[in-house]
């Protein structure tokens, strides 16, 4: 984890040097109160990886690396975290970026930075309540669970992390109104990942 925070911080510095030539954008930014700051810093850093996370599912190379996490047969709190270590970086270190270039105070992006850890771990929590109408404004574990369906009909579905919203820009917005679960978890073809940590690792950097 500390490897990965270095890495990760590493990035954000060079594009704080970036950001340099950003004074006008920067400046707006923390001109606005805090509260609204957050509020603008979720949208932009949900929409940024919710692209991002459409490109794992799409591009070959990326899935390789993605395609760990899909390998969970069933969900619980941990599988937000089973991940290769290149797309942890990746993914924080590409979602945190614009964050800091566009001028987020630093508070706000330690504060997106634990609603991140937390709705992680609820969105793929084995939770088997319903929460009305408020699947339809936050990322809650039945809208994600869908997400990891072995099912045709979603692989292409629910890449947002925080708010549904980015979804129905994307088109990609999936989630029954009947209030059902996924039967089923995991990869369609499940022998495309191996197990064990090592050689789920090791695999993600092998042509196939």
């Amino acid at each position: 984890m500390q490897a990965i925070l270095i890495a990760v911080t590493a990035s954000t510095s060079w594009a704080a040097a970036l950001g340099d030539h950003a004074h006008v954008v920067q400046q707006g930014m923390r001109a606005l109160p805090a509260w609204l700051q957050f509020v603008l810093a979720v949208f932009v850093a949900d929409l940024g990886q919710a692209l991002l996370h459409r490109a794992y599912h799409r591009v070959p190379l990326l899935w390789r690396f993605h395609a760990i996490h899909h390998s969970s047969l069933h969900l619980d709190w941990l599988a937000g975290s089973r991940m290769h270590l290149v797309e942890i970086v990746l993914t924080r270190s590409l979602v945190l970026v614009p964050l800091v270039v566009i001028g987020f105070e630093q508070a706000v992006v330690n504060a997106y930075v634990v609603l991140a850890g937390v709705q992680a771990v609820l969105a793929h929590a084995n939770l088997g309540t319903r929460f009305g109408w408020l699947e339809h404004v936050l990322v809650l574990p039945r809208y994600h669970h869908w997400h990891h369906a072995r099912d045709r009909a979603f692989v292409d579905a629910h890449y947002a992390i925080h708010l549904p919203v980015v979804d129905r820009l994307m088109g990609t917005f999936r989630l029954p109104h009947d209030g059902r679960w996924p039967e089923a978890y995991g990869l369609l073809d499940p022998s495309e990942v191996p197990e064990g940590i090592v050689a789920q690792h090791a695999s993600a950097f092998r042509r196939r």
